[in-house]
């Protein structure tokens, strides 16, 4: 992408769309170029995008120049951040560029509008570079950085930093979040209408009570066989996360942030995006070399002991193995198996504890989606 687009668009365009979002962001933008009381002059950008087009881009023309306007029409804005923008990439539209502003200054410590410490990035990078080819996320094909001068204004004041910045671009595979679909359940009402069964209607033929009643009971079956699917893959990639030593603590505990969810209903695979807010474990897959670990990584639980960090990690992976074995209709299994953990680990017996998690792990890799189904459907059962 352009660099004399990037610079200005980083530094003043995209931190107004942070705070106010995109279409306010825009208005804004026309009613400075229109003067004061200019309201009433601004056209509506629903009943009449063309016309205010074009006065937002007379307005981006005498603000940044004819050449960053050009820009900005031609380079597909796809979804803007706190700290990031999202453009699709121009010539190829599976992929996206994520754009941000990173600092090595020490004075900022936590990511903020429009900027972000270029530790922050530098381990998001990593992470998605390994769970992104254990097919866990998107994959990250590369990355770009290259030296910038510092934003003249923070948060509206001077500066205060004595460093530039640094632009950082990372090209990645273009996906379709759950937020982006409409969210879980308008993803799974869609699958069910696919099926003849519409989640709209509550019986859309001419029939008699009997077979009105059988629709919405195989409905209500197919819906709770599909919402266990998902709860299923967010198990499944929970611990294959775990096993990348990540633990992602900003989906929500049954996958509620929806925007950092990327989800399949047909192959039933989930993704995460986003490993902005996450907690590292080194040895993930050998948790007795982990408490031996006195000198722990600086992304790590610092506040915690390496012996702490190593039950915070088992329990995590255990509230998945407990929930992928409810999606499969063992509910009370899962209650025996969550009750047997919190036992062995109160003894203190790290090692019993870890068998005990591989146990459960290995017993959720192998169940499948059919096995939901094997459990929700009972209509298919009478069949049989």
């Amino acid at each position: 992408m352009d660099r004399e687009f990037l610079e200005p668009f980083t530094e003043d365009v995209a931190p107004r769309m942070a705070y106010l979002g995109r279409a306010m962001a825009e208005s804004d933008m026309v009613r400075n170029y229109l003067g004061a009381d200019s309201d009433a002059l601004i056209p509506d950008m629903a009943t009449q995008p063309k016309e205010f087009m074009e006065l937002r881009d007379k307005a981006l023309e005498k603000k940044y120049g004819r050449r960053f306007a050009d820009q900005y029409i031609q380079n597909k804005l796809i979804g803007q951040g706190g700290t990031g923008s999202v453009f699709e990439k121009p010539g190829d539209p599976s992929r996206v560029l994520k754009v941000q502003r990173l600092t090595e200054d020490p004075i900022y410590e936590e990511p903020e509008v429009g900027i972000q410490p270029k530790f922050v990035v530098d381990k998001e990078i990593d992470i998605q570079s390994r769970v992104g080819e254990a097919g866990l996320s998107p994959r990250l094909h590369s990355v770009e950085s290259y030296p910038i001068p510092k934003r003249k204004y923070d948060k509206g004041y001077p500066n205060p930093s004595t460093q530039n910045e640094i632009m950082n671009i990372m090209e990645m595979d273009r996906v379709s979040t759950v937020e982006d679909e409409g969210g879980f359940d308008e993803i799974i009402d869609r699958k069910v209408r696919n099926f003849g069964y519409d989640n709209t209607k509550d019986y859309p033929y001419t029939g008699t009570e009997q077979q009105k009643n059988k629709y919405r009971d195989r409905k209500s079956q197919i819906i709770a066989s599909e919402n266990a699917k998902k709860n299923l893959a967010l198990s499944k990639l929970n611990l294959g996360l775990a096993n990348q030593g990540v633990i992602h603590t900003d989906l929500g505990y049954g996958g509620e942030r929806a925007d950092h969810l990327v989800y399949d209903p047909y192959s039933n695979q989930m993704q995460a995006i986003d490993f902005n807010q996450v907690q590292t474990f080194k040895h993930s897959n050998n948790l007795h070399e982990h408490t031996k670990n006195q000198n722990l990584l600086s992304e790590e639980l610092q506040e915690y002991s390496p012996r702490a960090q190593a039950k915070h990690f088992l329990d995590h992976k255990v509230k998945s193995i407990f929930n992928g074995m409810v999606a499969v209709g063992q509910a009370e299994q899962a209650h025996f198996y969550n009750d047997l953990y919190k036992e062995v680990r109160a003894q203190g017996d790290l090692s019993a504890a870890e068998d005990l998690v591989n146990q459960g792990e290995e017993i959720i890799n192998k169940h499948t989606m059919k096995d939901v189904d094997n459990f929700h459907l009972k209509f298919l059962q009478k069949r049989k």
